[in-house]
């Protein structure tokens, strides 16, 4: 069973903020067509919008019967918005099924 992180980062610029999640806790959950074009994908990591995809990770958390993780604060001047979203064509289902192997 996959075991989710306990301790993420929820990263803020003067404009906005997004939940930082690996992205295999996302494929785990199976939420990865919730996800609107608003997250972005780096690396390993989810960087998922505050107002919506925030929530969309946590309902799933609370469906499973998880407890919710710690969340810690980080201030950047810039957040690069030029990251791939979840809508870019990379990310198809073969990805996410990669990701829950």
């Amino acid at each position: 069973m996959h075991e989710f992180s306990q301790v993420l980062t929820f990263v803020s610029d003067p404009g906005h903020g997004w939940l930082e999640v690996p992205l295999v806790d996302i494929a785990a959950l199976g939420v990865e067509t919730k996800i609107s074009a608003y997250s972005f994908i780096d690396g390993r990591f989810a960087y998922l919008e505050e107002d919506e995809d925030y929530d969309v990770y946590m309902d799933a958390l609370e469906a499973r019967g998880l407890p919710r993780p710690e969340i810690r604060q980080q201030y950047v001047e810039y957040f690069d918005r030029s990251r791939p979203g979840f809508v870019d064509r990379r990310f198809s289902p073969e990805f996410w099924d990669n990701l829950r192997r």
